[in-house]
């Protein structure tokens, strides 16, 4: 009787976890509480990173080479699709390589409603010039986890 009960788990454990995961589509309303606006970002779960339109950075007492500003204190514009956005400070979180380009992150709060609730997870963000792009906000594995499925 026992070895059937483990079997039986061994048989629904990988239905279950596969429920729980929540399907979302490639756009979403989301927002960045440093921002205090809502975003139009696209859920890419090919992307490892998400990337910001951030502009205006400037390191507070920057030294080179770059490495060097990791944990500074930071200050950036954030500007969503519509052109509303703020000035927010925060602390370098490290340096990624993206687009060719060597580009400060930052921790950034983002909230993707979820049926009845927002969910908010802190993440770094690549702070990258995305006026060019469709989408101003780029959300990729890192706010995305294990439990998100983009469809």
């Amino acid at each position: 009787m026992k070895n059937n009960l483990i079997l039986l788990a061994f048989v629904l454990i990988p239905f279950l976890t596969q429920a729980q995961k929540i399907a979302l589509s490639p756009l979403e309303t989301v927002q960045v509480k440093e921002s205090n606006v809502y975003w139009k970002a696209e859920l890419d779960s090919n992307s490892e990173y998400t990337i910001i339109n951030a502009s205006s950075i400037a390191v507070m007492n920057a030294s080179f080479p770059k490495e060097k500003n990791v944990t500074k204190q930071i200050s950036f514009k954030l500007r969503n699709g519509d052109g509303q956005g703020r000035t927010v400070n925060g602390t370098v979180s490290g340096l990624v390589d993206w687009n060719g380009q060597q580009l400060y992150s930052a921790e950034l709060e983002i909230g993707i409603n979820l049926s009845t609730l927002w969910e908010y997870r802190k993440v770094n963000c690549v702070l990258a010039d995305l006026t060019e792009n469709e989408h101003k906000l780029i959300i990729g594995k890192n706010w995305l986890g294990d439990d998100i499925e983009v469809k």
